[in-house]
């Protein structure tokens, strides 16, 4: 592979350069925080002790000491107003980076001093969880030393460990039980797109631990962060400034239990890029239809007229052939990453830069699926089971590429001005291939001998570029006045070229005494073979400005005003081209390549006897008449100010208002969806510091959450990975939530936590995805609707500890958990009540909201011997029963079965660069169910295994 030997490249040269250019001196870095609020203090005198080796804190707390000779020092540490610091047997090693974070108070004898030692401030998750208890927010947080150490390979495996959340597809996110909808993604404070246009959620496996500094989870809303969240805001931040030239290279492939070596891996001919996530025009559509002018012939007209006859042919033979899968073994699943970072000086200004590649191919199948529907039929009290509408043994094959690149880089002009990029670039494109074949009992008059077939073959192909740029500037002469700034713009492209989706049925009879399979496609009951054309584009800017003004109180404690605002803007345009089979005179007899071969395709002869042409399948174009085509602008403007301000040493507010003003227009063929909305989001928080490492939190936060284009979009499409029709809902509103927290949280010693929160959310006009039983024809149909109103409220409680103190053995053994109850109800309302009252008088009037789960469990058991090397770690993790779709009419809702994983992971270091890593994923192999319940039976929706993956990497460091 060209990447995989670009990357080689790069280790031969990156090695050979450390080995012949290496000094031999050492570095110390760390940053330095004020005790009392957690902010970075900039101007800090850091020198050591007996040497004219020293630094200055720059505008983010941080400062580097470089060129000192191995060996023990003290490191003293001082500030006009701040108690100086003395932090002594600090240890500096030839060619590596020693961290030590200092923490100054404020005091009014400067002569004074507090010493320490090294050991105390070496630890960077204790760092972190400093910053923490300092933080406005509720909030969870993740260090890069707490990743490395859990063996992790990228941003999505680190955030199983972060109270309330849980990872979905090994790279979506979500945070306390609640989708995608109410969760967010930042990259260093701004906000990143979704590279998949119908979705929220980011892909958090782009990020290797490689550049990651770390990760936090913001639960609760202060108004200087944007107002569509609820569950939280997760945001990973970089390493700004490398203190050395640090390079990763990594390489894994992992065996998957129902997947690899396979020999019955559904699959279709594709291009010759599909390894690069990009088709190559294979899919294409037919040059001759991208014609605007073109007409396609009707063929009552072409069968007489030798000009459209030939055109019509040309037409239905310009498609490839193939609309059924076929069969191949499938390979290993492998994975690449590369990351590069160092710290340069440019005009004798520092520069920091890091950039990263990861390339990933993932395999999945599974045969013996079920997909099911079913539909209450008459009065509960009057029928014991639910009526079967349809059910169909499923298998399904998917081949996936992932590859992405990420660059960020951070000039500072001066130690209070600091500028900076990040630019992502993701390339992903899915291969899918299915059959499906049962039961349909409802359109062919209860018949179990009549049994459906259905054939899916599609690829979609996602690309995301974005752009971000930001600043950060202190000036010292406005009264202290910091200015943060960022702007962004993004470019999101979704294509499925060349869907094809094949439906037919069959019976077994005697005829003359011999049992004979009957097949026969049914206009009637199903669409026509079809190929779908779809593409997506979206466009969006944005721009962030924050300012912020220190002052002191009347208890001369520091407090700080900030305003600021957001503008963003997003333009989508879709387009969809169906173009359908339209039978002839060739009969199908199961053979899907011999009936769409060219010999019956089109033109099959002329016939003289009645002056005609004779077609096969010919094709036509089929308009939807939902409409196909829809165009989305949205734009969101904000404004925020809001205080931070102790009220004493130990109680402190933080508190403001942010209003947003909204307007989002979806037009499609026909009609429009549109909100315009004018909401004041206000942020109420208390901090009371209960000890020096005990917080008592309490907070309260307007936010609101926005449905997408897609879901407002006034359109149906068949979706083919799913098997469903899914309509947009063009009266869709968005929803507001009011958020209350209440937090307690006791920072044990450094690196150890344990808290407990409580929290409360209303939900007006909260969004819910919907099912149509009685629409069974392909699936079923799926839209999003508003409900009145909703309640949640919860329980977390974190615990993040070392063993030792238990027993000395257990030295190198930790624990983390991590546990989350959610109760959430809905009223459903009177009309929806009323219909399911007519057929269950005793139905509850409330239900748990859609896609909010019951309880979340994270636990995780790690062992790691500094001494060997050697990392091993044992996950587990399982969410309760939620409530995946609502349906109509009184048939049960369908709920999602609770899943639990088990992860294994063991990590060894060998030599002093090279680390070897083993892990299993989905130990337990539990089923992916989705299932109505009626009188104690299960009836089942979707249910198949995804296999156990067995994962073996290498992994190369320069550090």
């Amino acid at each position: 592979m060209n990447f995989f030997f670009a990357g080689l490249v790069w280790f031969v040269i990156l090695f050979w350069s450390n080995n012949v250019y290496s000094q031999g001196s050492g570095t110390i870095t760390g940053t330095i925080v004020d005790k009392q609020n957690g902010e970075a203090l900039i101007g800090a005198n850091i020198f050591l002790e007996g040497t004219t080796l020293g630094a200055a804190s720059d505008i983010d707390g941080n400062y580097t000491i470089k060129g000192i000779a191995p060996g023990h020092y003290t490191l003293i540490a001082s500030m006009v107003s701040y108690t100086k610091i003395r932090v002594t047997n600090v240890e500096v090693k030839s060619d590596e980076v020693t961290k030590i974070n200092i923490t100054l108070e404020q005091g009014s004898i400067e002569t004074e001093e507090v010493v320490v030692t090294a050991r105390m401030l070496e630890d960077n998750e204790a760092s972190l969880l400093k910053m923490r208890q300092k933080s406005n927010s509720v909030s969870d947080a993740i260090s890069a030393e707490l990743i490395s150490r859990s063996g992790s390979s990228n941003a999505a495996d680190a955030m199983t460990k972060v109270t309330g959340a849980s990872v979905v597809g090994g790279k979506y996110v979500y945070v306390r039980g609640l989708g995608e909808r109410y969760s967010s993604t930042h990259l260093n404070g701004a906000e990143l797109p979704s590279a998949d246009p119908d979705k929220k959620a980011f892909n958090m496996d782009l990020f290797p631990v490689g550049v990651l500094d770390n990760i936090v989870t913001v639960k609760s809303f202060t108004p200087d962060k944007p107002g569509n969240f609820s569950g939280g805001i997760v945001d990973i931040a970089t390493k700004s400034y490398p203190e050395k030239l640090t390079f990763k290279l990594s390489s894994s492939s992992s065996y998957n239990s129902s997947t690899s070596f396979n020999g019955n891996f559904l699959t279709y001919k594709g291009g010759g890029k599909d390894w690069l996530g990009t088709d190559d025009g294979s899919r294409g559509m037919p040059s001759i239809l991208t014609n605007p002018d073109l007409v396609i012939p009707k063929e009552a007209t072409a069968r007489f007229n030798n000009e459209q006859a030939q055109l019509l042919d040309e037409i239905s033979k310009s498609f490839v052939p193939q609309m059924s899968p076929g069969l191949k073994t499938a390979p290993l699943n492998q994975s690449y990453s590369l990351s590069v970072g160092d710290q340069v000086e440019l005009f004798n200004m520092p520069l920091g830069f890091l950039g990263s590649l990861t390339y990933n191919r993932d395999y999945s199948f599974y045969e013996n699926g079920t997909s099911g529907r079913w539909k209450l039929t008459g009065n509960v009290n009057s029928v014991e089971s639910l009526a079967e509408l349809q059910y169909l043994n499923d298998t399904k094959a998917t081949d996936e590429v992932n590859w992405g690149g990420l660059v960020t880089l951070n000039l500072k002009p001066d130690p209070r001005h600091e500028i900076g990029a990040d630019i992502i670039y993701t390339q992903s494109g899915q291969s899918t291939a299915r059959f499906l074949e049962g039961r349909w009992l409802e359109q062919f008059n209860e018949n179990p001998n009549n049994i459906l077939q259905t054939r899916v073959l599609s690829y979609t192909e996602r690309n995301l570029q974005s752009y971000q740029f930001h600043g950060k500037h202190v000036f010292d002469n406005l009264l202290g006045l910091t200015v943060n700034w960022s702007g962004n713009i993004s470019k999101a492209l979704q294509e499925e070229p060349d869907a094809r989706y094949f439906t037919n049925n069959y019976t077994k009879r005697q005829l003359e005494g011999r049992d004979t399979v009957v097949y026969s496609i049914s206009v009637s009951n199903y669409p026509l073979p079809s190929r779908y054309f779809r593409n997506m584009n979206e466009d969006s800017e944005g721009i962030n400005l924050d300012l912020a003004l220190p002052f002191n109180t009347w208890e001369n404690l520091q407090a700080r005003l900030k305003v600021g605002g957001a503008f963003l803007e997003k333009e989508r345009v879709f387009t969809e081209r169906r173009f359908q089979y339209q039978l002839g005179a060739v009969r199908f007899n199961g053979d899907s390549d011999l009936f769409f071969s060219s010999e019956n395709v089109g033109v099959m002869r002329y016939d003289s006897a009645s002056s005609r042409y004779i077609f096969g399948s010919y094709i036509s174009e089929t308009p939807d008449p939902r409409g196909g085509n829809y165009n989305g602008y949205e734009k969101v403007s904000a404004a925020y100010a809001m205080i931070e301000l102790p009220i004493t040493n130990t109680l402190k507010f933080i508190g403001g208002a942010r209003y947003e003003i909204s307007k989002m227009d979806v037009y499609g063929k026909d009609t429009k969806g549109f909100l315009d909305d004018k909401d004041l989001l206000p942020s109420i928080n208390f901090i009371y510091q209960l000890s020096e490492n005990m917080n008592l939190r309490a907070s309260y936060g307007k936010t609101l959450a926005r449905p997408n284009f897609r879901e407002k979009a006034p359109y149906a499409n068949y979706n083919f990975s799913a098997d469903y029709i899914f309509i947009g809902n063009p009266d869709l509103q968005r929803t507001l939530i009011d958020n209350y927290d209440l937090r307690w949280e006791w920072f044990l010693r450094p690196g150890e936590i344990i808290a407990v929160s409580g929290f409360y959310k209303f939900f007006k006009n909260p969004i819910e995805r919907v099912i149509n039983v009685f629409y069974a024809s392909e699936g079923g149909e799926i839209f999003y609707d508003n409900i009145d109103k909703a309640d949640v409220m919860g329980v977390e409680i974190e615990l993040r500890k070392r063993l030792d103190e238990v027993l000395d053995a257990l030295s190198n053994f930790s624990i983390g958990a991590n546990i989350s109850i959610i109760d959430s109800r809905v009223d459903i309302a009177e009309e929806e009540l009323a219909v399911i009252k007519a057929v269950d008088p005793a139905a509850e009037s409330t239900r748990s909201l859609q896609g909010q789960s019951p309880y979340i469990v994270n636990v995780d058991l790690g062992y790691d011997n500094i001494n060997t090397g050697t990392v091993l770690s044992l996950f587990y993790n399982v969410f309760g029963d939620r409530l995946a779709e609502v349906s109509i009419g009184g048939t049960p809702d369908v709920f999602e079965r609770s899943r639990p994983m088990l992860d294994f992971m063991v990590s060894q270091n060998v030599f002093s660069n090279f680390n070897v890593k083993f892990s299993v994923k989905n130990i337990l192999n539990s089923s992916y169910k989705l299932t109505h319940e009626f009188k104690g039976k299960e009836y089942i929706r979707t249910e198949y295994k995804t296999g156990t993956s067995f994962s073996l990497g290498i992994g190369y460091s320069l550090n």
